[in-house]
């Protein structure tokens, strides 16, 4: 429907929620906002669109920023004044819808970060930033939960991605819009996962980059692999994600350890890679997201 809207009223249809002023705003059932110029509608258009469309009310044009976030919308803006040494870590978030109650959702993100924590909306307000401004390990914040909570509170589908530890204010700027491009650059070739790191970016960045040679190599690893036996290749990538704990990745792929070795076994009969070595295990990871890559094309 959207589309169609779109099509008819052209330059006069936007769904930018920064573009305000002049426009009257809608909802679809899909929960996606859109403004439509008041100037292209007539009173009969007015009527029908209220008719089909529940009337939109963005939360967000109202919020105020605190002085935290003002001074680092300023720092991500390239304010090179502040070059003191602190710590800091993005968190960067992709919706890929609206997020439109902008308290609710901020409410939320200060309910699972420390209260230091400061968040970012993006002008989209489909993506955005939460800046740790405090050392926290994995494990303290529930980062995963994150995901789960827009997900079932909000009816948003979102990713997660964590950058890297931090520490000078100067290179802010250009960490933030190093770390979102790398995510989105290879977005669309990642598993399904509540929240995603550098690990999981970096091989397919690495990948996308390589040497011709480089490709060809990792192909042939695994050249004439069965399609049937697809198990045992999701057995070895899962083995090596689980940095070759037997145990660990059994309890993940739900068989038992012994089933377990026995795929590692034969995988090693068929290639003549023993995976439980580490340097062998780098190589035959990169070669596994090389076929999945290519089987997606």
């Amino acid at each position: 429907m959207l589309d169609k809207l779109k099509k008819h009223y052209k330059n006069s249809i936007t769904t930018d929620l920064s573009r305000q002023s002049g426009f009257l705003w809608f909802i679809t059932n899909e929960g996606e906002p859109f403004g439509v110029s008041k100037s292209a509608l007539s009173d009969s258009e007015i009527h029908l669109l209220q008719s089909m469309f529940d009337l939109f009310e963005n939360d967000t044009v109202t919020q105020t920023y605190t002085f935290a976030q003002t001074r680092w919308k300023s720092i991500l803006s390239g304010d090179h004044s502040i070059k003191e040494d602190r710590f800091y870590r993005f968190v960067h978030f992709f919706s890929k819808q609206p997020i439109t109650d902008y308290a609710s959702f901020s409410e939320a993100v200060n309910g699972l970060f420390p209260e230091d924590a400061v968040l970012i909306m993006n002008d989209d307000y489909k993506s955005g930033v939460i800046i740790e401004t405090s050392k926290q390990e994995f494990s303290e914040t529930p980062y995963e939960a994150l995901k789960d909570m827009l997900s079932t509170d909000f009816y948003i589908d979102i990713s997660v991605y964590i950058g890297s530890f931090n520490n000078q204010l100067i290179y802010a700027k250009e960490t933030y819009r190093r770390e979102r491009d790398q995510f989105l650059q290879v977005k669309n070739h990642l598993l399904p996962k509540s929240v995603y790191t550098i690990a999981d970016v970096l091989p397919l960045l690495l990948l996308q980059s390589a040497h011709p040679i480089a490709e060809s190599t990792l192909t042939s690893l695994l050249a004439g692999w069965p399609e049937e036996d697809q198990e045992t290749l999701k057995s070895i990538k899962v083995f090596v994600e689980c940095n070759m704990n037997v145990s660990l990745a059994a309890k993940k792929l739900y068989i038992h350890r012994n089933s377990l070795q026995y795929r590692v076994d034969k995988f090693y009969d068929k290639t003549g890679i023993d995976v439980k070595q580490f340097k062998n295990a780098l190589t035959v990871y990169m070669a596994i997201l090389c076929y999945e890559k290519k089987k997606k094309l």
